[in-house]
């Protein structure tokens, strides 16, 4: 007996067929639900954000003349809903300080800018970091602001500075501001 390729040769001896097929299928329905997965993970853990951004600090130094800008326009929001500002910094365990000053200059409020001087602790009285993370580095979240109106037709500008002793800040990687509600 010849068999053709393509043809079964029973249970045991199947040259082509269905058996790949089944692997393929297999393997595009795991990645369906592995993508799935994902993007459901993701889009829940921004629930509420109406702006995330960080900024690199040039090789963790952060220089005294150095500000970050994070300009907040064409933001998705509800006008008669309070939204919270957070601050974000990431530290690593080469910060020298247990504390940071920083000079927040911003127009959330009104279109003139306010600067405020604000202290952020990142370690505790043992030294221990505050923020969470792991391998040295840590992420903090500090309130800036609590329940402000913004309006979506407006631009906003924060402005952030170290407002250290230091002319360069060792140990500081990212500044970031986040917006939710």
């Amino acid at each position: 007996m010849v068999h053709r390729e393509g043809e079964n040769q029973g249970e045991e001896g199947r040259i082509t067929g269905s058996g790949e097929k089944d692997r393929q299928n297999a393997m595009r329905n795991k990645l369906i639900i592995g993508f799935f997965v994902v993007f459901t993970f993701l889009s829940s853990c921004n629930e509420g954000e109406v702006y995330y951004r960080f900024q690199p600090v040039k090789n963790n130094n952060w220089d005294k003349q150095t500000t970050f800008d994070f300009l907040l326009d064409s933001l998705s929001v509800d006008p008669n809903k309070q939204y919270d500002i957070m601050l974000e910094i990431v530290n690593s365990n080469q910060y020298p300080y247990q504390n940071i000053w920083l000079f927040v200059q911003q127009n959330m409020t009104d279109t003139a800018f306010v600067t405020d001087t604000i202290e952020i602790k990142l370690a505790d009285s043992h030294g221990k970091w505050l923020g969470k993370g792991s391998a040295g580095l840590y992420q903090l979240s500090v309130p800036y602001k609590t329940s402000v109106a913004l309006d979506s037709t407006r631009a906003y500008l924060i402005s952030i500075r170290q407002g250290m002793k230091d002319n360069s800040l060792k140990g500081i990687e990212k500044v970031g501001v986040l917006v939710k509600n």
